[in-house]
């Protein structure tokens, strides 16, 4: 998922193929986990790092699944994948608001 303040919308359409995504990307598949609350404690703040906890098994094969029929999709329509690809800005005086893509 995608922060909405960091999309532009456009009329272009990429057809996916319902059949071949897995049916457990919904919601709760991209909701953070709980983390258990702990107390605070001065040697926790001031140790600095924190352990980032590594991505499960499932998690990184479902994603590399997932993107394959999703680049399948975007490489069926002529110069798709150069238009996503591509740095976006507006010039001075430009209304995103009034951009038609």
């Amino acid at each position: 998922r995608v922060n909405q303040a960091y999309v532009i919308a456009t009329s272009t359409k990429v057809e996916l193929d319902a059949s071949k995504i897995d049916a457990q990307l919904n919601d709760a598949y991209f909701a953070r986990p709980k983390a258990a609350k702990k107390a605070a404690t001065e040697e926790a703040f001031f140790d600095g790092e924190k352990k980032k906890e590594p991505l499960a098994e499932n998690k990184v094969a479902l994603q590399k699944a997932t993107d394959k029929v999703i680049l399948e999709a975007v490489n069926k329509v002529e110069h798709l994948r150069g238009y996503l690809s591509a740095k976006f800005s507006l010039s001075k005086g430009q209304a995103p608001h009034a951009l038609q893509f």
